[in-house]
């Protein structure tokens, strides 16, 4: 999230560079807006909490009895115009909030500004792509081939984008995650956790998958838990990452290095296996 005070202190330069990946300049006036009536708000709200503690050693200090109780009296409706302030205050910072979790981050001065992909720039190229003499075939294809992904049976158990893994392809998807785990915690100093399937709304807004992606995303709606989502955004190393925050845990043990396989599900399908025309997976690790 971008900092609100950087906002305020150059709209202009925030805009241009937001531009760039197709944020609305109207969206960030609305915004300003926005923080605007948030900082209002809460400065009305502390003047009347103000006002009454000062009143209150007021009537403190009063001796008369029938003055004291009209003092009283008079900061009955100090409380009410407090009440209706609160709820003043607690709408404009959600307006506030809601706002700044739409704000993108600025794109770094050497990513190259484009309409699409087509845009991108290569970096590096690290070693030589593999050469086959002989026709290669896209995962959607082989696999049923080889009798180690079965779609059909996967729509049969849970619907459209399941798949099930067989044989060896099973064993691979588990040597795989093995494979990951053992080189990151033996060579690399990670700690390997296996964090819980659903979250709270807090971690998923924390990794930048709420509020935009939640039409993706699965969820317990009776308690607002969320499945862990996207195979891309690592949401179980951020997740164990902001648990240990919360937990108390001193800045001097940080960095903390987890690493885990845990399963993760959101809606949608792969490029790939869409434009194939195929299943793809709801879920994956």
């Amino acid at each position: 999230m971008l900092d609100i005070r950087l906002i305020r202190a150059e709209p202009e330069r925030v805009k241009a560079e937001l531009a760039k990946v197709g944020f609305p300049a109207g969206d960030l006036d609305a915004l300003l807006e926005a923080d605007r009536r948030r900082r209002e708000a809460l400065h009305a709200l502390e003047t009347l909490r103000a006002e009454r503690t000062n009143a209150s050693k007021v009537i403190r200090d009063l001796k008369d009895p029938a003055e004291r109780e009209r003092a009283i009296a008079a900061q009955r409706t100090v409380g009410e115009r407090i009440a209706a302030a609160e709820e003043t205050a607690a709408a404009a910072e959600a307006d506030f909030e809601r706002r700044m979790l739409e704000v993108p981050n600025l794109p770094h001065p050497d990513v190259p500004v484009g309409p699409d992909e087509s845009a991108n720039v290569v970096v590096r190229t690290v070693g030589e792509p593999r050469r086959f003499d002989f026709p290669a075939l896209a995962h959607w294809d082989l696999g049923p081939q080889l009798g180690i992904i079965d779609f059909e049976r996967g729509v049969k158990i849970s619907g459209s984008r399941f798949y099930v893994l067989r044989g060896a392809g099973a064993r691979l998807q588990r040597a795989l995650i093995t494979w990951m785990l053992d080189l990151h915690t033996r060579e690399h100093g990670y700690l390997e956790i296996y964090p819980p399937a659903m979250v709270k709304r807090e971690c998923l807004v924390g990794t930048g998958n709420l509020p935009k992606f939640g039409d993706n995303l699965y969820r317990d709606a009776e308690e607002d838990l969320w499945f862990v989502p996207r195979p891309r955004c690592r949401s179980p190393t951020s997740t164990a990452t902001r648990c240990w925050r919360r937990s108390g845990c001193r800045s001097a043990t940080w960095p903390i290095r987890p690493a885990s396989g845990a399963r993760r599900c959101r809606r949608g399908a792969t490029c790939a296996a869409s434009s194939a025309g195929t299943n793809s997976t709801r879920s994956s690790w």
